[in-house]
């Protein structure tokens, strides 16, 4: 007789000044989900941790490495899992991006239901769709980088 097999949690680190000062927690069934307040400690955080994916803010307050320099440094350091920018400034995602970010929420406002959509569908994207032909960083079929799918709107 053989054992059903569990899914096992996938494991996210949220580095966002704002989620953390707010105290927000994410209690949502497939991940398991950390926050900090910085991401000067990034690269141990992940190390120590074994992230599949980050979600990373840009500006994190003053005297904070900014998440460009972040995503940088965590790719310098061989982190291979997903990194998505979550600034609500377009120009900032873009800078992550050309850092090595994967993709970007278009705004802050739906990292939320991206992480329940992650939660049911690990090849989920930013954008909203599913499956691993955005892994080579395109977007949706004509989704410029940072446009809200709604307005069509930076």
């Amino acid at each position: 007789m053989t054992k059903p097999m569990t899914k096992v949690a996938m494991k996210v680190a949220i580095f966002d000044d704002v989620v953390a000062m707010r105290g927000e927690t994410f209690h949502i069934p497939g991940l398991v989900v950390d926050v900090y307040g910085h991401a000067d400690d990034a690269v141990r955080a992940c190390r120590e941790h074994a992230y599949d994916v980050v979600c990373m803010d840009y500006a994190m307050g003053a005297g904070h490495q900014p998440g460009d320099q972040a995503v940088a440094a965590l790719r310098a350091d061989g982190f291979r899992g997903r990194i998505i920018g979550i600034s609500s400034d377009p120009n900032a995602n873009q800078s992550m991006r050309r850092a090595g970010a994967d993709e970007s929420l278009a705004k802050k406002a739906h990292l939320r239901s991206f992480l329940v959509r992650l939660g049911a569908d690990p090849t989920v994207h930013a954008d909203g769709t599913s499956g691993a032909g955005h892994a080579d960083g395109t977007r949706g079929p004509g989704q410029a980088d940072d446009e809200s799918p709604s307005s069509g709107q930076p």
